[in-house]
């Protein structure tokens, strides 16, 4: 037998025998949900798959060079088309129900889609290498630096197995956004804390400011103009890491959380720039000074959310009478955006209806996902407009959305609130 038809088939088998293996797993019992679940997050999770991908393109190549790397190559391939016949044939029924895959070939072709697909796979060593990095390079910057620590599995974690009816070729490919996603995610994460640290001026090409506004908030949390001076630039480094520990980028959770009293006061709250005067003590007064922040014995509905990356945890009651909400309270650790949004919350619930509340859920809502000015608030929102600047930066509108997604989630009277489209595990 040939190098080439050895490594592929050998591979092949390999990868196969794999994929059955952890497909199997959850079926068998306790133990093996428990090891399946394991699984699917770091560091097990990294070992798996790079057992299934990048381990047989090294094997192969020390084996038969480049030859041996395409051999291994095609031998991962054929697994994953063998593996996605034998799924679809074990959930047939839901192999022949609504698909995502027939979808997308039915609007661009079955050639075209399939070809688009493989051609992602291009990006696998790349998304290795970042994840390598995240790994090995970043902790030295924990230690040298003093740069803030990250649980991988709060990024890069595998789910969407557990998806209803998602099964063979359309399972895999989720599973594989769902793995890049989650290390792109961290990558860029972990990337504002190098650029912030190093170097927080802002870029002077105008579209390239704009297009970097989302994964770099910092572009408006605090970096000097492009047309700013080195003092500047000095004098916010001195205001942002000079006399404490803190090496997070300008608006990390953990400096919102920070007290008072930790190093700077600068950074207790850190608020976008565009906040008027009044707008920054309306946030001040209900983080310092929370309206309805208490237990309720009595409630008729309560559910509980968490943010972990910035450790809020709060519970959210509600006392339901005849359709209207005559007593609403919170109780829980938060940072003080996520405090304030919350005692904004309940001042403007309370006696509202279960109507009420979901249109001011959904326009809330709006509020902290469209740039400010580009749709009239909603009157009756009252003092959360002050929160209107929170849009431009991710982690803080988490924060702000965080009570507003757990009072919706007791209101339909589900004890964990659904995962949303601005979570990290928000709550998951």
């Amino acid at each position: 037998m040939s190098g080439f038809l050895q490594v592929s088939v050998g591979v092949g088998l390999g990868v196969l025998s794999l994929a059955v293996l952890l497909t199997v797993l959850p079926r068998l019992g306790r133990h093996g949900r428990a090891i399946s679940e394991a699984l699917t997050q770091p560091p097990l999770l990294d070992l798996i798959l790079a057992t299934l991908t990048a381990l047989p393109w090294i094997a192969g190549a020390l084996f038969a060079r480049w030859i041996g790397l395409g051999a291994a190559i095609l031998g991962q391939m054929a697994a994953l088309y063998a593996w996605i016949f034998l799924h679809e044939l074990l959930y047939l029924h839901s192999a022949r129900g609504p698909r995502i895959v027939r979808f997308t070939n039915r609007i661009v072709g079955r050639a075209s889609n399939h070809l688009a697909l493989w051609l992602t796979t291009f990006g696998v060593p790349v998304l290795w290498i970042i994840r390598l990095l995240e790994i090995f390079i970043y902790p030295t910057l924990i230690w040298l630096l003093r740069f803030p620590r990250y649980r991988h599995a709060d990024w890069i974690s595998l789910s969407r197995h557990k998806f209803r009816d998602l099964v063979g070729h359309d399972l895999v490919w989720c599973l594989y956004c769902d793995w890049m996603t989650g290390t792109w995610s961290l990558g860029t994460e972990m990337l504002r804390n190098v650029e912030s640290f190093w170097c927080p001026i802002r870029f002077a090409h105008p579209a390239k400011l704009e297009n970097c506004r989302i994964d770099f908030p910092d572009i408006d949390g605090g970096w000097v103009p492009a047309d700013g001076s080195m003092a500047q630039v000095q004098a916010v480094l001195e205001e942002k890491y000079a006399g404490h520990g803190d090496r997070s980028w300008f608006g990390h959770p953990a400096r919102l959380a920070m007290p008072s009293g930790a190093g700077h006061h600068s950074t207790a709250l850190p608020l976008p720039p565009e906040m008027d005067e009044i707008s920054r003590e309306l946030l001040l007064e209900h983080s310092c000074q929370p309206h309805n922040s208490r237990p309720m014995p009595h409630a008729t509905h309560h559910a509980q959310g968490e943010l972990p990356l910035c450790n809020d945890r709060l519970t959210v009651f509600l006392r339901v009478v005849d359709d209207r909400i005559v007593d609403i309270s919170f109780v829980g650790p938060a940072c003080p955006i996520c405090t304030a949004s919350a005692s904004m919350m309940t001042r403007t619930l309370k006696g509202r209806t279960h109507a009420d509340a979901k249109r001011l859920f959904h326009s809330f809502h709006d509020l902290m996902t469209q740039p400010a000015g580009s749709q009239p608030a909603d009157g009756d929102l009252g003092d959360l407009v002050a929160l209107a600047g929170v849009h431009r930066f991710p982690s803080r509108v988490k924060c702000a959305t965080l009570p507003w997604h757990t009072m919706v989630a007791a209101l339909n009277q589900n004890p964990d609130p659904p995962a949303t489209e601005s979570s990290t595990r928000f709550p998951e």
